[in-house]
């Protein structure tokens, strides 16, 4: 015979073994649902950390090794572009006349690679979202053009590259100002020697006749930085293509073409009547003649210039696609140093 203890034993362990259980519950942390590197496997079946598998190191490698690639060549372009823009100066000195040459070699380009013959890229029709989006890329290249420009005239060429040098801390004050990004304090202490140096160059320069090259240098580094920064916002990467955006041969047709058009009473201001003088005095002739001791002529160091300065603005709108503002403007700095 049972007793009260025993009956009332049994009659629990019955309820509880009619009672539904619940599925056991995993002690193991859960990775967050949106991480990087980590990506769901199969739906129950748990996560994998993919930035550690073999896949993501090898796109880690390509990737860099694309980048180091890109610097290289970017830097061969410019430093092409620097030497044979110099020599075009030692002979036939009308920067506003050069530039205008390359922006019309820029889109003399795009379109070649567009033609029939090459089928390279395809050119689109202009628009109004096309046009509201390269006018301002346009206007940003001939102020930084003209700037630099009137900067190289007033002030010595290593002063005005020292203080473009200042990009990366433009490019961060912008960036945390302007989008409230906010940036590690490693990020602002790697930038005090660099801005230490720069002040410290500028001393050497600062007097009244060298004060409005100062400020230009000082603008063209600010255009060049904000053009930088709109690039980034109407440039489509990999993962945002939209059909409304501009792919780099489009975006560097437009923007040139435009440029051109821009400088064009620049160009009438400043170079078309000294230019009428001198050709009617014969010696703009006698210096297309004139030829170095390579034996090159100004229509060679013309086409070589505006050849390789189209090589140097694809190199750099591809470099500009596939990284940062921060990380392009440190890449250029490297470049002035070397």
């Amino acid at each position: 015979m049972q007793n009260s203890y025993e009956i009332h034993d049994s009659q629990w362990s019955e309820e509880r073994r009619r009672r539904p259980q619940s599925p056991a519950r995993s002690l193991a942390p859960k990775p967050p649902r949106f991480a990087y590197g980590w990506t769901p496997t199969v739906a129950n079946s748990g996560w994998k950390d993919v930035s550690k598998s073999s896949g993501a190191f090898l796109d880690s490698g390509a990737s860099s090794f694309k980048f180091i690639l890109l610097c290289g060549l970017w830097y061969t372009s410019s430093a092409l572009s620097s030497n044979t823009g110099k020599s075009i100066m030692l002979i036939f000195k009308y920067p506003v006349t050069l530039t205008i040459v390359q922006f019309a070699f820029i889109a003399g380009y795009c379109l070649l690679l567009a033609s029939p013959v090459l089928q390279f890229a395809k050119l689109r029709r202009p628009t109004a979202a096309i046009l509201h989006s390269t006018i301002p890329m346009a206007a940003f290249q001939v102020g930084g053009h003209m700037s630099s420009s009137m900067a190289i005239s007033r002030i010595p060429v290593s002063t005005v590259h020292t203080i473009k040098a200042l990009s990366p801390l433009f490019t961060v004050a912008a960036y945390a100002m302007l989008f409230g990004v906010k940036y590690s304090p490693l990020t602002y202490i790697s930038l005090l020697p660099l801005t230490i140096g720069v002040m410290l160059a500028c001393t050497f320069d600062m007097s009244a006749s060298n004060f409005f090259g100062l400020l230009c240098a000082f603008g063209s580094a600010i255009i060049f930085v904000s053009s930088n920064i709109f690039f980034k916002k109407i440039m489509p990467t990999g993962s945002t293509n939209h059909a409304n955006k501009l792919d780099k041969i489009n975006l560097l047709f437009y923007s040139s073409g435009i440029a051109f058009l821009m400088m064009i009473p620049v160009w009438f201001y400043y170079d078309l009547i000294p230019l009428m003088n001198r050709w009617s005095a014969g010696s703009v002739i006698a210096a297309n003649r004139h030829v170095d001791p390579s034996n090159h002529s100004v229509g060679f160091y013309f086409l070589a210039n505006g050849t390789v300065h189209f090589l140097q603005n694809v190199i750099a709108f591809a470099l500009l696609a596939t990284t940062s503002p921060v990380t392009y403007s440190i890449a250029s700095l490297i470049k002035r140093i070397a």
